[in-house]
């Protein structure tokens, strides 16, 4: 549950995720929201980015070897850090190498013929310690596989499961973050791409508020569903609803049990499901956005929670998301 109001308009979020701004040239507006996760199974999205590292435009593009002859990424980028690049048309990947410059991705993007009109900002990707402090100070439950609070992270069609660990030490396990798949290894540098919805598994008692800080992307974001069920983060911290997420271009249309269905938290393992209808006239069924559990009314505004899950009913296809309208203006 995301203890922010979602309110429209440039000025509603500033006061809302508590919008600050920068003065390099590059910096983009800071904010911060707060999620509930409740006892049990709750799927939640980050929606906020690291500050950028570099932004500029492409000198050329080869492949999955990019260019850009007016920096230097060596000195830019320091060494031992996992970045991402991101481009304004919602491209965007993991950088795998890097020389002065270049930089090379997971894959080969599809991106403008005119390399200088690929204009570029590159990030670090974070970490289970940047989240959630290498110290556990988010609070989760610590312990064992088995009685911790887990962190379910998207890993194709199955995912990883963190977990705080409490010292033992007759049996040689430290404090820390730990994978479920990995033993007693330290697992504080674990990425997270900002495109990925998780899902906590709440074990302790009562709620616990999970506060997240950093910078609004103000650009859009495509994303693979390449799985039956994708798990993404929203992206966007304020205003993102089933019309205005973008998500209609690229879904499939028709009805509830036809359509590419977007599951939306609604509670602890509870969800609702919207779908873009596709209209049918002598059932008295109009076009555009539906929840499964309400008929035909129109839910063109149903707002995104922080994370949603994508159930495709085809092959896998890349889904673009969307800021609100009003981002232009931050």
């Amino acid at each position: 549950m995301n203890k922010s109001t979602l309110l429209a308009g440039a000025g509603a979020l500033a006061a809302t995720i508590g919008l600050s701004y920068g003065q390099a040239a590059f910096t983009t507006p800071v904010g911060y929201h707060t999620e509930t996760v409740q006892p049990g199974f709750n799927v939640i999205g980050v929606n906020l980015v690291d500050a950028p590292l570099v932004s500029s435009a492409l000198t050329g593009a080869a492949g999955d070897t990019l260019t850009d002859a007016n920096v230097d990424f060596t000195a830019a980028l320091p060494e031992g850090g996992l970045y991402s690049i991101e481009f304004a048309n919602g491209q965007n990947a993991r950088i795998t190498a890097i020389t002065q410059n270049t930089v090379t991705t997971e894959g080969a993007l599809t991106l403008d013929a005119d390399p200088t009109a690929n204009s570029y900002i590159i990030r670090k990707v974070r970490t289970l310690g940047d989240y959630f402090g290498a110290d556990n100070s988010a609070g989760f439950q610590q312990g064992g596989a088995d009685t911790a609070d887990i962190i379910w992270v998207p890993d194709g069609e199955a995912f990883k499961k963190a977990y705080y660990a409490e010292a033992v030490a007759f049996l040689g396990i430290t404090a820390g973050w730990k994978l479920v798949s990995t033993g007693n290894d330290d697992q504080s540098e674990f990425p997270i791409d900002f495109t990925k919805g998780l899902i906590v598994e709440r074990r302790g008692e009562g709620n616990l508020d999970l506060t997240f800080t950093g910078h609004v992307k103000l650009t859009p974001t495509t994303v693979s569903a390449d799985a039956p069920f994708t798990y993404l983060s929203r992206v966007y911290p304020a205003g993102s609803t089933l019309g205005n997420s973008g998500i209609s271009d690229s879904a499939v249309q028709g009805g509830a049990d036809t359509a590419t269905n977007v599951w939306l938290a609604d509670g602890p393992g509870a969800f609702k499901k919207g779908y873009f209808a596709e209209a049918v006239a002598f059932l008295g069924i109009t076009e555009g956005w539906k929840l499964v559990s309400t008929g035909n009314d129109d839910q063109t505004d149903f707002p995104l929670t922080s994370g949603i899950i994508i159930q495709r009913n085809t092959d896998a296809f890349d889904v673009t998301l969307t800021p609100p309208a009003f981002y232009a203006d931050l």
